[in-house]
């Protein structure tokens, strides 16, 4: 006799069930972690000349708390996610949670600005547990065939996010001082938290990784040696710098250079942000008669032409700054989901691993960025156009290395040379 039963639509979905969360509350839950990052970075950037008051310090002391951040950030992730190899998702993911909040409360609390610099390397940990955890989630849990539209949206808010948070933050500053951002960012881990209480482990027990600490540690290592993948990382984490430059020096462009202030810089911001998340959709309707070869290769030559067009044009006014940034963001975020997607294919047996090394690379070459767009240009505006030029040579010159290497890279080439096109 045959089951005419309709089938459950997550079971087309999931690898296996998650009878509490469900496939739409594991999807929210792994969306709203993908926003933790970004918010905790930069939500609260424009209280920082209200803090150094309030502290009796310097900009300098307070922005501490962004550096100290950072930094612990991506050593959270290079550790902790390759725990999750080990231990399972679920117990590092609850312990990134629990320290997140705890670390917000603390600087919502905090009495002195080295109390606030400590609790904000707690809240970092935490997030670095969250951050490297979630892409392996994502791994365990959906179909391969639809693993690719869930990593879409995740990294449209990871991309959105940085744009957007310093908006949210001028918004809570309208209504509270700056303890308030972080009240807000402690409530946000909270409903996280709770939902990771009702999510089922994803990994099962034989997929874990064998032996001790330091053996589990040293799959970061084995990872890493994988040439197709290291090299794809590299290539596809290049359009960090050109990025997070325009997310350092974005309000002094704006201000400073074209003085439309504050309210002018909140307003191309948002444009840039809302621009910027149509850059999944744009791959997903390509995809289906290019290749990611080919897509790719395009990206990084609209990528420079981009950045040369902004060192050449951009400081024209503000309206043509943000149009030419905004078409390098779309670029930037297009390739985003499948990138992601071919790096998890390629190290299947230590997702824990390469998302943390996925993460941790990203933020290292974001953090360059940041860095470079410092330093003395003759304009923040030429200094963003030459990073991005810079970024995307680097990324174009292994790219064709890559290709034209016997290095296999999942979903792209097998184990023989090939073209760009």
């Amino acid at each position: 006799m045959t089951d005419n039963t309709p089938t459950p639509r997550s079971s087309s979905w999931l690898v296996a069930p998650q009878p509490r969360l469900r496939i739409g509350g594991l999807v929210f839950l792994l969306l709203i972690a993908s926003l933790i990052t970004p918010l905790s970075l930069d939500m609260y950037t424009p209280s920082i000349p209200h803090m150094a008051d309030y502290f009796s310090t310097d900009e300098a002391t307070v922005n501490l708390t962004l550096w100290g951040y950072y930094l612990l950030f991506a050593i959270g992730m290079l550790v902790l996610g390759p725990l999750s190899d080990k231990y399972g998702r679920r117990p590092v993911l609850l312990a990134g949670f629990i320290l997140y909040v705890a670390g917000g409360v603390a600087c919502a609390l905090a009495f002195s600005i080295y109390a606030l610099i400590g609790a904000r390397i707690v809240q970092a940990v935490g997030a670095g547990a969250v951050n490297a955890v979630c892409m392996a989630i994502t791994k365990d849990s959906f179909m391969a065939d639809k693993r690719e539209k869930i990593l879409s949206i995740m990294q449209v808010l990871f991309v959105v996010g940085p744009a957007a948070a310093p908006s949210i933050g001028t918004l809570v500053l309208q209504v509270a001082d700056w303890r308030g951002t972080f009240w807000v960012l402690a409530g946000v881990g909270t409903i996280c938290l709770i939902m990771t209480l009702l999510y089922k482990e994803s990994l099962d027990e034989k997929d874990r990784s064998q032996g001790g600490l330091a053996s589990t540690l040293g799959q970061l290592g084995v990872v890493a040696k994988d040439k197709g993948f290291t090299i794809f990382l590299i290539v596809s984490s290049m359009f960090e710098v050109g990025f997070m430059a325009y997310i350092a020096v974005g309000s002094y462009i704006y201000i400073d250079f074209f003085d439309v202030g504050e309210a002018g810089y909140s307003l191309f911001f948002g444009i840039a942000a809302l621009l910027t998340a149509t850059g999944p959709f744009i791959w997903l309707a390509f995809s289906h008669f290019t290749s990611v070869r080919r897509f790719t290769s395009a990206l990084l030559i609209v990528g420079f032409a981009l950045g040369a067009a902004l060192i050449a044009v951009g400081h024209t006014n503000a309206i043509v700054f943000c149009a030419l940034f905004s078409l390098f963001a779309i670029a930037e975020s297009a390739g985003r989901p499948y990138a992601m997607n071919i790096l998890l294919e390629q190290s299947k047996r230590h997702a824990g691993s390469a998302s943390a090394l996925i993460s941790f690379v990203r933020t290292g070459i974001g953090c360059i960025g940041m860095v470079l767009a410092a330093l003395p240009w003759g304009s923040y505006v030429f200094g963003v156009g030459a990073l991005i030029c810079g970024g995307m040579a680097v990324a174009f010159v292994g790219w064709v290395a890559l290709l034209r290497s016997r290095a296999p890279l999942a979903d792209v080439k097998e184990d023989e040379p090939v073209s760009l096109w």
